[in-house]
Order: C-alpha cells, then sequence, then structure tokens
C-alpha cells in the first residue's frame, strides 16, 4: 500500500511542476500578447474590476492559509515513506 501512495505522491509532484512551468511560461509570453478588452473599458469599469479583482484575490488567500491549516492539522502525505 505504501508503494501506490508514494506513486500518487509523485504524480501529483509533476502535475504540480507542469502546472509551476505552465505560469511562468504563460507570464512571459503574455506580456507580449495585446489586452484588446482591458484597453476597451471605461475607468469605471476598470475600477470595478480592480474592487472585483480585490475581492476574488481574498478570497483565493484565505483558501491558502485553509489549506495550509488542513495540511498541517491532517497531514494528508504522512503514510509516504519514499525513502526505502
Amino acid at each position: 500500500m505504501g508503494l501506490v501512495v508514494c506513486t500518487i505522491h509523485t504524480i501529483l509532484a509533476y502535475i504540480m511542476a507542469v502546472y509551476f512551468i505552465a505560469s511562468i511560461v504563460y507570464i512571459v509570453v503574455t506580456q507580449f500578447v495585446g489586452t484588446p478588452f482591458t484597453d476597451s473599458l471605461t475607468e469605471e469599469q476598470l475600477e470595478l474590476k480592480r474592487k472585483s479583482a480585490r475581492t476574488r484575490g481574498a478570497i483565493f488567500w484565505v483558501g491558502i492559509g485553509m489549506g495550509i491549516v488542513l495540511c498541517m492539522y491532517f497531514h494528508p502525505f504522512k503514510q509516504c515513506n519514499c525513502d526505502k
């Protein structure tokens, strides 16, 4: 059973690494892409967009905090002993 847990853990690590690389590529490449939608918004719409982004960002960080607390409490990867 320990091997299955470690395999799942390794797969999740690879998924995380792929997601991280894709995020970096996205950030670098999209710096050179135009923003026609954002450019078409009025100042009032841009302010509404900024407020919405702050609210959604705060919700995201609450989720990160909850994830950290839950992982520290439940130790979901504690059974993975890959040092064999």
